[in-house]
């Protein structure tokens, strides 16, 4: 007797669902990234209003008066990684001038549109000039897709395939960490120190400032989020074979690269300070911060021997401990970006986004590490019965 084996009644002959097929493409990191540049050119905190300008009166606008390179670059940058991601799209992948006309077409499109809408925000300029270098970065993300695209999906293949990325607590924890570091960029947060819900409800600060007190506080907060930082890239790092000497080489590496993304903001930002000087440049390294990041690595490596288990409770601990702190910390009037009102030029755009992840992200990394820590909960109680 003959089997037909023509068509499969297993679950995986099934059609993906459209959620599926969209994370298996760019288009949904597209659209993401899209919200985000709507969310950064449209945030205000007035109300929009008609100034008696047409939308697109910009395009016919000559060179600005007032314009600087640091302005110009970052509408590059801000623009490249759109053209990147929109260039790996398989829709137009056999034709190099497809992957590199649709992205710049779609980046100018998009541009246009942001710049035609800032006309009814105050205190906004709308600039053909933005619209030219906008559209350059996405010339430039797709022109970097287009030689070095294919290159970086197989090294991040290789790197989802060893880090089990497809487990939603692995991928999760990647995207919070890429948020922590992204929020290192606005020079108004604290060293390290995220959750400071204050600006978002107006609310006065709580305590007088002390210079000794407030040291004291930096240090805390910097060490407790220096210990859940290790504790959430151990998370996303467990099924890798990684010794524990490996394990903090990689968390070293992080905290290095959330210090550094701090430090060269601080030099871009805060480098035109007429008060300062180059003493604004090393604002964000501050003696606290510095002192707490020392002491949390310090306590890295011993901590790194407690069962796994225990590790989420402890960072959780660790992370509302800093939270409740950060929002108790009286304001420092001596800072530069206290006493100063530096001139944040383009980067008002990604100010107020940088000020809700850096608000918002010690609560989402507790809801991570309570699922996290319910998962290894579930996983032992498993290995226990088996």
């Amino acid at each position: 007797m003959s089997v037909d084996t023509s068509v499969s009644t297993t679950p995986s002959a099934k059609p993906d669902s459209l959620w599926h097929r969209l994370r298996r493409k760019p288009l949904a990191l597209s659209l993401a990234y899209v919200g985000i540049i709507v969310y950064a050119s449209l945030f205000t905190n007035h109300p929009w209003r008609d100034n008696g300008v047409g939308l697109f009166d910009f395009m016919a606008g000559g060179w600005p008066r007032y314009w600087t390179r640091q302005d110009a670059w970052f509408n590059i940058l801000a623009y490249t990684p759109l053209g990147f991601i929109l260039a790996l799209s398989p829709t137009h992948r056999p034709s190099p001038w497809a992957r590199v006309l649709v992205p710049m077409a779609i980046g100018f499109a998009l541009s246009v549109s942001m710049e035609a809408l800032q006309t009814l925000i105050p205190g906004r300029v709308s600039s053909s000039l933005d619209l030219f270098f906008n559209t350059l970065g996405t010339l430039c993300g797709a022109m970097l897709s287009l030689f070095y695209g294919p290159t970086l999906l197989a090294v991040a293949g290789r790197l989802r395939q060893r880090l089990d990325v497809r487990r939603l607590s692995a991928e999760t924890g990647l995207i919070l960490l890429g948020l922590w570091l992204f929020a290192q960029i606005s020079p108004e947060n604290l060293f390290f120190g995220l959750g400071d819900l204050r600006t978002l409800l107006a609310l006065p600060p709580t305590l007088p400032f002390s210079p000794n007190q407030h040291f004291l506080l930096e240090t805390l907060i910097a060490t407790l989020q220096t210990l859940v930082v290790a504790f959430l890239l151990r998370g996303v790092l467990a099924r890798l074979a990684l010794t524990r000497w490996e394990q903090f080489l990689a968390i070293m590496i992080l905290l290095g690269l959330g210090v550094c993304i701090r430090t060269l903001a601080s030099w871009v930002l805060l480098s035109n300070l007429p008060l300062f000087g180059e003493t604004a440049r090393w604002a964000a390294l501050t003696p606290g911060g510095l002192t707490g990041v020392l002491l949390g690595a310090m306590l890295t490596m011993p901590l790194l021997y407690l069962p796994i288990a225990w590790q989420m409770p402890l960072a959780a601990t660790c992370l509302m401990t800093a939270t409740v702190l950060v929002n108790l910390m009286p304001i420092n009037p001596y800072s530069p970006t206290a006493l100063s009102v530096w001139r944040q030029g383009h980067f008002l755009n990604f100010n107020g986004l940088t000020r809700v992840i850096a608000a918002i992200w010690p609560y989402l990394a507790l809801l991570f590490l309570v699922w996290t820590d319910h998962q290894l909960a579930r996983g032992e109680a498993g290995r226990t019965r088996l």
